[in-house]
């Protein structure tokens, strides 16, 4: 199996990086001008509000939107003096202190960005986590033995006191010389933001993660990868480099990919991209499952459709919960849904069925970055699943609210419309200081009117002793309208 890391810079408004695996897409970054990451990002900041009762405080950053800091994500090193032992909210913190926080997940509807002081900085094979102690390893690393030795290797590093470290996935097989060069990087780093916290004003930038593509490499770059194609010089260069440092054995993979066919073209991925923005995805079988993201939570529903093939109806819903199964743990991850899941598979009698479905789930989770918790399913077929949301969902900047329906997904029927004018109409009326009444409506709403609801039109007329005008209007959305009462 071949993989290989596509990346798509040439557009100046936005970078898309793919990695596909023999040429099936696997995972998607995205970042453009239009949607700011902000995640990783360390800022001074001032706290604005205390909430006890919600056990969080609001947080001015320096971003449109105030952040969330929970009590839980607030250092000990911030609590002020308080010799009662008193821990509740309001005695620890107060309005107008002033702390460094680190973003957790970008702001997303209408919530702000989720916070913590609890700073971790990601290097290529660590984490450095000043003010706490913890040193382990990646649950990435399944191998009892290389776990063991790598954190052996931790143990006998010497850390200043107050920081941690983890080693990450891509640390499997470092040695203590590898992993101490990283050390000295982060150190570096962190320095550079405690200079700049003492010189800076609230609020204020102190770090910002690295651009998309370094970012990328950082995170999903593995010796499984041979070949790296990049589209545009520039980028090109700034990972050359980049893989450099990080794996110079390995430089020879990245590659300019030069010539007049788009990139993700020459390796058919503009329809795998585009299908990740649609509701409804096709499974093999000719069954299919529909996708709702909702801002509670994502509603996933599978649907036997076309599926046939099978010897009966179990063995059928079967087959195609399994199929579903390993399709939704990668849709989930190409669209970077996090928060709790809701699946409704098909119904399936015997419980053994039901639980290799589980089993299925859980097997593709895993090498998904993103940590996921599993329930089983329900007597009512439901399956309950939480996936930690490390980026927003990818509609996130690439999708606005539908002004006509407000995000409902649906829009109020023309003869609904009508009848809610007709009872404005009655009510407005009622007073009898009304001579004329003219309404602009879309032309539909403005038909219906005219053809069914004449008569009723022409009762109010002559009951109210007015003249009613209705007038169509071609421009003019399904749900608005435009009524103007003339007084006598």
């Amino acid at each position: 199996m071949t993989t290989k890391i596509l990346i798509n810079a040439l557009d100046s408004g936005e970078c898309r990086i793919v990695t596909i695996k023999d040429n099936k897409l696997e995972e998607l970054h995205l970042a453009s001008e239009a949607k700011e990451i902000t995640q990783g990002n360390i800022y001074k900041a001032a706290i604005t509000r205390v909430e006890p009762s919600l056990q969080a405080v609001f947080v001015d950053y320096g971003a449109e939107k105030q952040g969330f800091l929970q009590q839980q994500e607030i250092h000990s090193d911030y609590f002020m003096d308080n010799d009662s032992g008193n821990r509740a909210l309001n005695h620890i913190v107060k309005k107008g202190q002033e702390l460094l926080v680190q973003v957790m997940k970008d702001p997303i509807m209408h919530k702000g960005a989720m916070l913590t002081t609890f700073i971790s900085l990601p290097g290529r094979l660590s984490v450095l986590m000043p003010g706490t102690t913890t040193r382990g390893v990646s649950r990435q690393i399944s191998c009892e033995d290389e776990r063991k030795r790598l954190k052996s290797l931790v143990e006998s590093m010497k850390l200043p006191e107050g920081f941690g470290l983890i080693v990450r996935t891509a640390g499997k097989d470092a040695t203590k010389t590898m992993l101490a060069n990283d050390l000295k990087y982060l150190m570096r780093v962190w320095k550079n933001i405690s200079d700049k916290s003492v010189e800076s004003e609230t609020p204020s930038l102190l770090y910002k993660e690295q651009n998309l593509a370094v970012r990328t490499l950082r995170d999903y770059f593995t010796p499984e990868v041979s070949e790296i194609l990049i589209d545009d010089e520039e980028v090109y260069k700034e990972v050359k480099e980049f893989i450099n440092v990080i794996a110079p054995k390995q430089k020879s993979i990245v590659k300019f990919l030069r010539g007049e066919t788009p990139i993700f073209s020459k390796y058919a991925l503009e329809d795998q991209i585009a299908s990740i923005f649609e509701t409804k995805v096709p499974l093999k079988s000719g069954g299919e499952i529909v996708i709702d993201q909702t801002e509670a939570l994502v509603a996933i529903d599978v649907n036997s459709g076309k599926s046939t093939g099978k010897r009966n109806i179990e063995q059928t819903a079967f087959h195609t919960n399994l199929e579903a199964a390993e399709e939704l743990a990668r849709q989930l991850r190409l669209r970077d849904m996090g928060g709790l899941i809701v699946v409704d598979f098909i119904d399936m009698k015997e419980a053994r069925h039901r639980a290799e479905v589980v089993k299925t789930l859980k097997k593709f989770l895993k090498s998904d970055k993103a940590k996921s918790k599993v329930g089983i399913i329900s007597r009512f077929g439901l399956l309950e699943m939480s996936r930690q949301r490390i980026r927003p969902a990818i509609t996130y900047g690439n999708f606005t609210t539908c002004p006509h329906c407000q995000g409902r997904g649906m829009i109020p029927s023309v003869e609904n419309l009508a009848l809610a004018f007709m009872r404005q109409l009655n009510l407005n009326t009622i007073k009898g200081d009304i001579k004329a009444v003219t309404a602009t409506l879309p032309r539909e709403v403005a038909d219906y009117l005219l053809n069914k609801k004449r008569k009723e039109m022409v009762d109010i007329e002559n009951k109210r002793n007015i003249v009613i005008f209705i007038v169509s209007d071609d421009s003019m959305v399904r749900g608005n309208s435009d009524v103007v009462y003339e007084k006598g």
